[in-house]
């Protein structure tokens, strides 16, 4: 009797793996290209930069540029709920934090005018 069973199982088996090697091998869907956005990650990464930079003396006008045009990518990103809910105040959590902070070392300043200048060119 065990061995009708195990005749009858192990053909299932193997037709369940064949299944998902076959699954695993579609193309998969045209908006999976896309990179992952994680709305409230990106605010505080891009909070921390232009609070950085706002701390080391950037142009205020130059500040704001970069985060309107990174309001409008994260809009089309995610919508505007999640940008609302998430990236704005994570964003402003990071700046407010920053420029709070006391003022930052000479090296700190490069890297922060750097990743300013990176913002600005992104996509």
């Amino acid at each position: 009797m065990r061995s009708v069973a195990g005749c009858v199982l192990f053909p299932l088996f193997g037709l369940v793996l064949m299944a998902g090697a076959a699954g695993a091998q579609t193309p998969p869907d045209p908006g999976a290209d896309r990179p992952l956005v994680i709305p409230q990650v990106e605010g505080e990464r891009q909070g921390k930069v232009l609070g950085r930079a706002l701390a080391c003396g950037a142009e205020r006008e130059r500040v704001e540029r970069v985060l309107r045009t990174g309001r409008a990518r994260m809009m089309a990103a995610v919508g505007r709920a999640l940008t609302e809910e998430r990236y704005a105040l994570a964003l402003d959590d990071a700046m407010r934090l920053e420029t709070s902070l006391p003022a930052p070392s000479a090296n700190a300043c490069e890297k922060a005018m750097a990743g300013l200048e990176r913002l600005e060119k992104a996509p």
